[in-house]
């Protein structure tokens, strides 16, 4: 007797799409609910921080060799995906518990659809903005499509890899999940996203690319602005970094999850 395993495996596949698509719109409707503008906050929500921060920091437009609002524009977007995220994800499993039960709902599609939630309200933000900013003038068309397309996903990466290792560690540890507000704040200088690498000192700038955020902030960078403004990354490093990051992910969260199981 042989069974059809690549037909088991699609059924899966397509079972566990459908609980992911579920978990997805009940946290729409459990955080935004259905009146007002409803599901629209969430691409509303991460704009008004681009545009806020854009504004907030304009003032120093004339102190500037590059215009401040464009690379604000293009930098701090990237920023949402991670720290937003991360305090969206944190202790998940814990206020869903009930959810559990259910035997097609996995703890990690818990986990999966809530970063799947903000990073779709993050790259759309990101998306619908810049196509008005370079409308409006403020940005312009990359100068490398692809460079700036496969840069942004490694910080998708890393955002991804970052959110899971924090959500086990706020797991695991309750003094972790109130201390990872201050790790978020502490990481900001360490993200090239308010400071470009060639405005730093060389000995720092060194220093900076052992970050792989950085790395991949400086790689979405070049894809953007090209020969106008000088970038410093190691591709190299960053995808090593980042896959060990993975893999770090995944064992801490999937003890994570044992251990929230058996509570």
């Amino acid at each position: 007797m042989t069974v059809d395993t690549g037909h088991t495996l699609w059924e899966q596949w397509r079972i566990q799409r459908r609980v992911l698509w579920a978990l997805t719109m009940r946290e729409v409707i459990t955080r935004f609910g259905r009146e007002g503008l409803g599901s629209i906050w969430l691409f509303v929500e991460p704009a008004m921080f681009i545009v806020g921060v854009m504004a907030l920091f304009s003032h120093i437009e004339s102190y500037s060799q590059y215009s401040v609002a464009e690379y604000l524009a293009v930098s701090y977007p990237t920023l949402l995906l991670w720290r937003n995220t991360t305090g969206r994800v944190a202790k998940c499993l814990e206020i869903n518990r009930a959810l559990l039960h259910h035997q097609p709902i996995r703890p990690i599609d818990v986990i999966y659809s809530r970063i799947i939630l903000e990073f779709s309200g993050a790259a759309a933000a990101f998306a619908a903005l810049y196509l008005i900013f370079v409308a409006l003038g403020i940005c312009h068309w990359p100068a490398d499509v692809l460079t700036m397309a496969l840069g942004y996903l490694l910080v998708v990466w890393f955002s991804f890899a970052f959110v899971m290792i924090m959500t086990a560690l706020s797991d695991l540890s309750e003094t972790m999940e109130r201390l990872s507000h201050i790790i978020l704040y502490l990481m900001l200088p360490f993200t090239g996203v308010f400071l470009p690498l060639f405005a730093a000192p060389p000995q720092f700038r060194k220093a900076l690319l052992y970050f792989p955020l950085v790395d991949a902030v400086e790689y979405f960078h070049s894809g953007y602005y090209g020969s106008a403004m000088p970038t410093y990354f190691d591709l190299q490093y960053t995808l090593g970094a980042i896959l060990t990051m993975t893999l770090i992910a995944y064992v801490m969260i999937t003890y994570s999850i044992r251990r929230v199981q058996l509570l």
